[in-house]
């Protein structure tokens, strides 16, 4: 049963998405010039990977004629061009119970006001390929204090703050209807018409997306409860569930569980349950920090990025720590040819990996894997 096959993923164009970085890393025409977000390796429903044949079996299909495992994760290249809906997601027993409360209401899979699309949980894995701009868990209530106190007009929510709690400000920040709320949002976005920021300011940000999204204003008194990260290339991070976070700017690779549940905070113009997204959110300080993973160098060379995650485990493979990695597979992964190319040798003919290509490896394939230039991120199913 062992062996490799080449896969062809999805591109997935949503409105943050640039038009050029995935174009170029998949060596693709974006004749339209449309908004290329994410390019989706996996099974996923909503966009399944094919194999690379004549036929274009769906991947979901070939695992499942040949009695192979599940592939419990999914993995994705992002180019963030404009900042993405502020956003948590589930555990798996909040994931299963959503879920099914949404079936036993009615709720069509595909409505806009559904929260649950699938039973699993989400939790995320991602390392920056370039600089990489995100907001990653709420500041600590003093930097909040602080951050709410330079400004006369955000007083309500200032006191709010320092009266009730962290929960209860951030409830209030999220509560569009709330005349408060309204009058501080008209005074924030003409506070900082035509001043200039730097992008290490939260006001950068804010500024960013009114003037990209007139209208839209819900959630942006949010960014002031949360962490500004930046991140170099090379630098990975993680989000468990309940961690409120959003991808600000830059290009990244992203590992998580095989789902697409996501409750939305604000910075869009979907559907917020503003009630469910309190139920699951963490609402206490975290450090960003300790959500960084450095990555643990093997003997081989071979890097891993070691998670808390049971559903997977990410490492890269490049050319400047060694030019040969052998290994038997295990269970399921999928290989992606980042940048350069490499010979793929599992003893039944070589294939060779290029800039862009994915290959998918069945459990007790050796390999071989072997080249003068690449670098090459392997994705496994660990469960």
């Amino acid at each position: 049963m062992a062996g490799i096959v080449k896969i062809e993923g999805k591109i997935q164009t949503y409105q943050w998405g640039g038009r050029d970085y995935l174009a170029s890393l998949l060596s693709k025409k974006n004749d339209h010039q449309q908004a290329w977000a994410e390019y989706w390796l996996g099974t996923h429903p909503s966009a399944p990977s094919i194999l690379a044949t004549k036929a274009k079996e769906f991947l979901p299909d070939y695992i499942h004629k040949r009695a192979l495992p599940e592939l419990q994760f999914l993995l994705k290249v992002l180019d963030v061009k404009d900042i993405l809906s502020i956003q948590v997601h589930p555990t798996r027993e909040q994931a299963l119970s959503g879920y099914e409360k949404e079936n036993a209401a009615g709720i069509p899979a595909n409505a806009k006001q559904r929260n649950y699309k699938d039973k699993s949980d989400k939790p995320e894995l991602a390392v920056a390929l370039s600089e990489f701009w995100l907001l990653h868990g709420f500041k600590s209530i003093d930097a909040i204090s602080d951050a709410l106190s330079t400004q006369p007009y955000l007083a309500p929510l200032h006191q709010h703050l320092k009266q009730n709690g962290l929960a209860k400000a951030f409830e209030m920040a999220l509560d569009q209807s709330n005349p408060l709320v309204q009058q501080m949002h008209s005074a924030l976005i003409d506070d900082l018409a035509g001043k200039h920021f730097k992008k290490t300011q939260i006001e950068f940000w804010i500024q960013r997306w009114v003037s990209r999204n007139p209208g839209i204003n819900t959630g942006i008194l949010t960014l002031y409860f949360l962490n500004l990260v930046k991140m170099n290339a090379g630098e990975a991070i993680y989000q468990p569930p309940g961690l409120l976070h959003a991808y600000m700017e830059g290009q990244n690779i992203e590992l998580m569980a095989n789902s697409d549940n996501v409750l939305r905070a604000g910075l869009t113009p979907k559907h917020i349950d503003v009630p469910e997204l309190l139920r699951i959110c963490q609402l206490q300080p975290t450090q960003p920090e300790d959500f960084y993973i450095k990555p643990h160098t093997l003997a081989s060379g071979e890097r891993i990025f070691n998670t808390p995650f049971k559903q997977f485990q990410l490492s890269v493979l490049e050319s400047n720590l060694a030019t040969e990695f052998q290994w038997q597979s295990n269970s399921l992964e999928i290989l992606f040819c980042y940048q350069g190319c490499c010979e793929l040798d599992a003893g039944n003919g070589n294939s060779y990996a290029s800039q862009g290509q994915a290959f998918l490896l069945e459990p007790g394939t050796n390999i071989v894997l072997k080249g003068e230039d690449f670098c090459v991120y392997r994705s496994i199913n660990t469960l």
